[in-house]
């Protein structure tokens, strides 16, 4: 089995973000354990697609084909507790668009704003578990 998505991405738009999943997105992925590993992102989950800072939005607009990598990001960053280390949910972000086409430029560009910059949406949910 191949890592990749096997539901669409069904959401509203309540003029602006966050966006609210009107259907369950579900990708596999091949990273998190020997075996093809399954996440769900359940309907009702709310996602600011990809948290891209507004001064790259020419480059690298908010809303693209990295939509749904982005929402199985934001769910594996806000339900990490503790079965999935923040490196690994940035893996799997830059393997989900791989598998969507995100060319390489892009991908890298991503994944390595996430990596320098994700350490605070991380801490601040790991924070929020804790109370």
């Amino acid at each position: 089995m191949a890592a990749g998505f096997i539901s669409a991405l069904r959401f509203e738009d309540h003029d602006g973000l966050p966006f609210t999943l009107i259907a369950p997105l579900s990708y596999v992925t091949l990273l998190l354990s020997a075996e093809p590993m399954l996440i769900t992102v359940p309907q009702g989950f709310a996602t600011d697609m990809a948290s891209i800072p507004r001064g790259l939005w020419n480059v690298l607009p908010p809303v693209g084909s990295y939509d749904r990598p982005a929402v199985v990001h934001d769910f594996l960053y806000q339900h990490g507790d503790g079965s999935v280390s923040r490196a690994e949910a940035d893996a799997v972000f830059r393997e989900a668009m791989e598998v969507v086409g995100v060319g390489w430029w892009a991908r890298q560009t991503i994944y390595w704003g996430v990596r320098l910059g994700g350490w605070r949406p991380w801490n601040r949910y790991r924070a929020q578990e804790k109370t």
